[in-house]
């Protein structure tokens, strides 16, 4: 189970595990804004799960870009679950703009979604060589694209 930190003006940084907000928690370093049903047991306290806590003292906001590196899900959520060479929304996979074979790091400016017929035809070549230009440059994810759906995923909005 993930919590959602917030900062002291509610606005979202990162998730954490529960142990780690419950740490926050007890040393006052945060208090809950959220709680789930679920209940944890200490040998003197019972305490409500939180789902998201805000952190008392003033957080520098990081960028998502710069905080998380990048995974499957990500890249996903970035690019829209859209074929970033024709187009297509649905059945995609992560594909590597230049090649992992040829040097190709895992970042985010190298990773985009690419349907399986697309992804293939492309195989082990740049888009020039393959003459499939992209629909948009990879990039980094801004924070604010994520802000809002990690609010409303953990939160169950």
């Amino acid at each position: 189970m993930q919590v959602l930190v917030l900062s002291d003006s509610f606005q979202p940084l990162y998730t954490c595990g529960v142990e780690r907000a419950i740490t926050l928690l007890y040393l006052g370093k945060a208090v809950s804004v959220k709680d789930s049903d679920a209940l944890i047991h200490s040998p003197s306290v019972i305490m409500r799960i939180p789902k998201a806590i805000r952190l008392l003292v003033r957080a520098v906001l990081r960028r998502y870009s710069e905080s998380q590196k990048p995974s499957h899900q990500g890249i996903f959520r970035r690019d829209r679950n859209t074929c970033q060479y024709c187009g297509k929304k649905g059945q995609v996979t992560v594909d590597h703009v230049f090649p992992r074979s040829r040097g190709g790091a895992d970042t985010w400016e190298n990773l985009v979604t690419a349907c399986f017929s697309c992804n293939n035809r492309k195989g082990n070549n740049s888009p020039e060589e393959a003459g499939m230009p992209l629909l948009h440059p990879p990039r980094p994810p801004r924070y604010q694209e994520f802000s809002l759906e990690l609010w409303n995923r953990l939160l169950g909005s």
